[in-house]
C-alpha cells in the first residue's frame, strides 16, 4: 500500500502526500505517519479523493494540535487539505 503514497518534499517546510484511490482509515493513518516524520512549522499538502476523509481527517488533525490552514475542492472528487504541524 505505502509504495506510491509517499511523502514528497515540495520545497524548505513543505511537502505533499497524495492518497488518491484509498478509502478510510488508510489516508488518515498515512497523514498521521506523515505528520510524525515532519518539523514543528512544516507544511504538509494532502490530496485525497475519499469523501468521507474529507470530513474525518481535518477533526482528527485539529484534534493532535495540527492547524488546518485551508481545504481546496480541485475538480470533481479531488481535493487538497493543507495541514501546518
Amino acid at each position: 500500500m505505502e509504495g506510491k503514497f509517499n511523502l514528497q518534499k515540495i520545497d524548505e517546510k513543505r511537502y505533499s502526500l497524495d492518497v488518491q484511490g484509498l478509502a478510510c482509515p488508510y489516508p488518515q493513518v498515512l497523514v498521521m505517519k506523515a505528520l510524525a516524520n515532519l518539523s514543528p512549522k512544516d507544511v504538509l499538502e494532502i490530496i485525497l479523493d475519499n469523501p468521507p476523509s474529507i470530513k474525518d481527517i481535518p477533526p482528527t488533525l485539529k484534534d493532535r494540535g495540527h492547524q488546518v490552514l485551508d481545504i481546496l475542492h480541485l475538480d470533481a472528487g479531488k481535493w487538497k487539505i493543507v495541514v501546518q504541524k
